[in-house]
C-alpha cells in the first residue's frame, strides 16, 4: 500500500485528480521482466542489465550505470526494438531515476564524452510509424530534459529539430506530453530564445482556454511562462501577446493550488519589468488577487503568498498615476470597470481633468456620442460623467458645454437587451445632474 501511495503522489498533477489509471499502467510496465539476453540489442550488457532493479533506490542504478556506461548506449540501441514493452520499460526506468534523483543527469554527459548520443535514437523512436502515445510522450520527456540539464551536449539544430517533430502535424505525443517536452527545454538559459521563437510554441503557450482547460495543462503554460519571465526579450513578447490578461483569467477561474501558487511567483517576476507591470495595474490583477483571500485552501502559507503579492500590486497601484491610467484607457476608446472608475478614484482625481483644455473630459464625451461605443463602455462613461458633475465644482457647466445630456437621456430609454446596465448607469447619471440642477436652484 505504502508503494501504491508514492506511486499516486508521484504521478499526481496540479488538480489533484484521480490518475489511479497512469499508476496502474507506470506498475504493469516496470511489473514486466524484460529478457535482455534475448534482444539483440542488450545481449552484450544483458548481465549488467539483469542488475537493474526498478524499484531499487535512484543512487543504486545510478551507480551501475556509471560504473558501465557502455550500457547506456545499448540501451538507446535499444529503442530501435519493434517490441513496445522492453522500450516502455526502460523509458520508465530513465523517468523515474531523473525525477527521484536530479544528479543522474551527469551519466548522460559522461556517456556523451564516449561518443555515446541519446538524441538520434529519441529522435528516431518519435519518428517511428505507429509509435504509441505512452512511448513517445516518455521519449519526449527524457531527451528534452537532458537537453536542459545537459546543454553542452547538444546543438541549437537539435533543439530547433526536437520542436518540429513535436509541433507537426503528425506528432506523436499528447498534448500534454508535448507541453511538457517544451517546458522542460525552456529551463535552460541556453536554448530558451531558440523554443520560444519556435513556429507553434507560442500559440501553444498562450492560447490555451484558461476556463475549460485540464489543470495539468494549466499549470505547464504558467510554468513555461515563469521560464520566459526570466528573460527579458521573451517578456517583451509576452507582453506583445497580452499575457497578464491570461495570468488574470487563469487566476480568475482556477482554483488548483499549485496553478494559483505559481501564478503567484509569475507575478513577482513581471513587477521588476515596468511594461508588464504597467499591464499588471491596468489589467485588474490587484482585485483578482485579493479576491483569492477568501477561498477555501488546503495549504495555510498560500494564504500569506496572496496577502504578499496584494501587498506588493497595491504599492505598485499607489506610485502609478492612477489619472494617466485613466487618460491611456479613454484613449483605447474602451472602457472596463476597474479601481479608476471608483468612488476613491474620482474623489482624489476629479480636479485634474482641468489638465489640457478638459481633455480627458472631451474624450469621455466622445466616447458617449460615438455610434460605434460598445455597451460596456458606455455604461461605465456614464457612471464617471456623474462623478464628474457630482464632484468637481464647476461639473454640471462644463457638461452642458458638450452637450452630451441628450445623449445620456436617449441612453435611459434604450431598449436594447444587452443595454441593462447602461440604462441603469444612464439613470444614475441623469439623477446626479438633476439633483446638480436643485442644488443651484437652492442656491
Amino acid at each position: 500500500m505504502a508503494e501504491a501511495a508514492t506511486l499516486m503522489e508521484k504521478y499526481t498533477v496540479a488538480d489533484g485528480s484521480d490518475l489511479s489509471k497512469a499508476a496502474e499502467t507506470h506498475q504493469e510496465i516496470l511489473a514486466f521482466k524484460p529478457q535482455w539476453e534475448s534482444y539483440e540489442a542488450t545481449k552484450g550488457c544483458a548481465h549488467i542489465l539483469r542488475l537493474i532493479e526498478a524499484d531499487a533506490p535512484a543512487i543504486k542504478n545510478k551507480a551501475l550505470i556509471q560504473a558501465h556506461i557502455a550500457v547506456l548506449g545499448s540501451c538507446m540501441t535499444a529503442m530501435s526494438m519493434q517490441d513496445d514493452k522492453p522500450v516502455q520499460w526502460l523509458l520508465t526506468f530513465f523517468y523515474d531515476l531523473l525525477r527521484e534523483d536530479s544528479t543522474a543527469y551527469s551519466i548522460f554527459e559522461e556517456a556523451a564524452k564516449g561518443q555515446i548520443t541519446i538524441y538520434k535514437p529519441l529522435m528516431a523512436l518519435l519518428g517511428r510509424q505507429g509509435v504509441d502515445s505512452y512511448s513517445a510522450d516518455k521519449a519526449a520527456w527524457l531527451l528534452s530534459a537532458v537537453m536542459s540539464h545537459v546543454p553542452r551536449c547538444f546543438s541549437q539544430v537539435d533543439v530547433t529539430g526536437l520542436m518540429a517533430l513535436l509541433l507537426g502535424a503528425k506528432s506523436p505525443c499528447t498534448e500534454l506530453g508535448v507541453l511538457e517536452a517544451i517546458t522542460n527545454v525552456l529551463k535552460s538559459d541556453v536554448f530558451r530564445s531558440a523554443v520560444w521563437t519556435q513556429p507553434g510554441v507560442m500559440d501553444r503557450i498562450l492560447s490555451i482556454d484558461s476556463k475549460s482547460a485540464p489543470s495539468p495543462y494549466l499549470y505547464k503554460c504558467v510554468f513555461a511562462i515563469w521560464m520566459l519571465s526570466f528573460d527579458s526579450e521573451a517578456s517583451k513578447t509576452l507582453k506583445e501577446r497580452q499575457v497578464i490578461k491570461k495570468i488574470r483569467d487563469i487566476v480568475t477561474y482556477s482554483r488548483v493550488e499549485k496553478v494559483i501558487r505559481l501564478c503567484l511567483t509569475v507575478l513577482k517576476n513581471f513587477l521588476g519589468h515596468k511594461g508588464l507591470c504597467e499591464d499588471i495595474v491596468e489589467e485588474g490583477l490587484l482585485e483578482a488577487v485579493q479576491q483569492l483571500e477568501f477561498e477555501k485552501w488546503r495549504d495555510a502559507e498560500l494564504y500569506d503568498d496572496i496577502r504578499d503579492m496584494a501587498a506588493q500590486i497595491a504599492s505598485e497601484v499607489n506610485e502609478m498615476s492612477n489619472f494617466e491610467r485613466y487618460e491611456r484607457e479613454l484613449q483605447t476608446g474602451h472602457l472596463q470597470w476597474g479601481f479608476i472608475h471608483s468612488s476613491k478614484f474620482w474623489a482624489e482625481n476629479s480636479l485634474k481633468f482641468e489638465s489640457n483644455d478638459f481633455r480627458a473630459l472631451k474624450l469621455l464625451a466622445g466616447l458617449l456620442l460615438s455610434p460605434l461605443t460598445d455597451a460596456t463602455t458606455l455604461a461605465v462613461a456614464c457612471h464617471d460623467l456623474g462623478e464628474f458633475v457630482t464632484l468637481h465644482p464647476f461639473g454640471k457647466k462644463k457638461v452642458a458645454q458638450l452637450q452630451v445630456k441628450e445623449r445620456v437621456m436617449e441612453l435611459m430609454g434604450s431598449t436594447e437587451a444587452s443595454f441593462r446596465e447602461v440604462r441603469r448607469e444612464a439613470l444614475l447619471c441623469c439623477q446626479k445632474l438633476m439633483l446638480n440642477k436643485w442644488q443651484d436652484m437652492d442656491k
